[in-house]
């Protein structure tokens, strides 16, 4: 019998804390750790679609093009601590200000218009390429109409309402910026008449299509599949109380956007406890025994086995300018760079 292994990657959203996700990503890479699936959301899904679509077939320097067009120049003789403030209005290749605030602010649904990181993305990535390609891509981005979540992927899902597996539409630009599309800073993003904001808002660690995308890959009598998954987990599941209102805020945020991941384990841990005791009682059971057709017991068998997440925890303290506005928005070249450095060491240290 062939053992394939069939790895699985997971970035989440967290503006430039998306930097660590660089950094982390080059170290795994070096140490012959290769996706075959990614999912991410907001920023975790730029770095995601720059993995799975990228134009020069070597992610790693892909992402270094990316995050050095995320990178705010910074200017001479200006103090360190205001590169990040003059980088809020304008970054070169994300966004810049509304011009609709400077005329009509009360009308206005967001503060930054995103077409650079259109371009940015279009310059990057071989959509072709992404949609076509071997690797397993999916980003998640929350219907602002019915308040759920919904799953942009490359690859065949099934359909819970439906028989059989529904081929996806391809995917574009617009499916990454209504992934990232944070308000009130970023726009809401129409794709086919529905309109979308932030995965992250719903759901920040995109692991239920990476596991969709693992249990695609079924084991059989000839192959099976050694199964790993890799988390880069930007904010801290634990924390201090807060002492001060800027600590609240920023545990508040690490609350919302990293707490749900502890659900998600729980569940598939579950999932693969029904379906240990589904395959013992499909042992047993009489060959002609009506539960065999049941569907609730045919789909415990289809499940794959779900490997607990190796989760990197790429957080470190957060500079207090950053954390006097809102956390993730510094993109000054210098906090790129040390970010970097930082999802790289812990990374390395990680898989020695």
């Amino acid at each position: 019998m062939e053992t394939k292994k069939l790895t699985a990657f997971v970035f989440q959203g967290g503006g430039a804390f998306g930097a660590y996700e660089y950094g982390a990503f080059k170290a795994l890479w070096e140490e012959g750790i290769r996706p075959d699936i990614v999912t991410g959301v907001s920023i975790g899904a730029v770095n995601a679609a720059v993995v799975a679509g990228c134009r020069n077939n070597d992610p790693p320097a892909a992402l270094d093009e990316l995050w050095k067009r995320f990178s705010a120049v910074p200017m001479p003789g200006l103090p360190e601590g205001l590169h990040h403030l003059l980088s809020l209005p304008f970054n070169p290749g994300m966004y810049y200000t509304n011009p609709g605030l400077f005329f009509s602010p009360l009308t206005q649904t967001h503060y930054a218009v995103t077409t650079l990181l259109e371009k940015t993305l279009n310059d990057l990535i071989d959509w072709d390429k992404l949609n076509q390609g071997p690797m397993h891509f999916a980003v998640t981005a929350t219907n602002i109409e019915t308040g759920l979540l919904e799953m942009f992927a490359n690859f065949n899902v099934a359909d819970e309402e439906a028989p059989g597996p529904i081929k996806p539409p391809p995917i574009h630009a617009l499916h990454i910026l209504a992934s990232g599309a944070l308000p009130p800073g970023f726009p809401m993003v129409e794709i086919d008449n529905h309109y979308y904001w932030d995965g992250g808002l719903f759901d920040n660690t995109p692991l239920k299509p990476a596991f969709k995308a693992l249990n695609n890959h079924k084991d059989s009598a000839n192959i099976t599949y050694d199964r790993s998954v890799y988390v880069f987990a930007l904010f801290p599941h634990q924390g201090l109380v807060p002492k001060n209102m800027l600590e609240v805020n920023n545990r508040k945020m690490s609350i919302a956007f990293e707490t749900k991941m502890g659900y998600d384990q729980k569940l598939y841990r579950k999932i693969n406890d029904m379906r240990q005791f589904a395959y013992e009682v499909d042992r047993i059971l009489p060959s002609d025994s009506p539960l065999r057709h049941h569907p609730g017991f045919q789909d415990l068998l289809s499940y794959q086995p779900v490997p607990p997440p190796i989760v990197i925890e790429l957080t470190e303290t957060y500079s207090l300018r950053e954390l006097a506005l809102v956390p993730g928005t510094d993109f000054t070249h210098q906090t790129i760079q040390q970010r970097c450095d930082t999802g790289y060491r812990i990374a390395k240290q990680l898989v020695k």
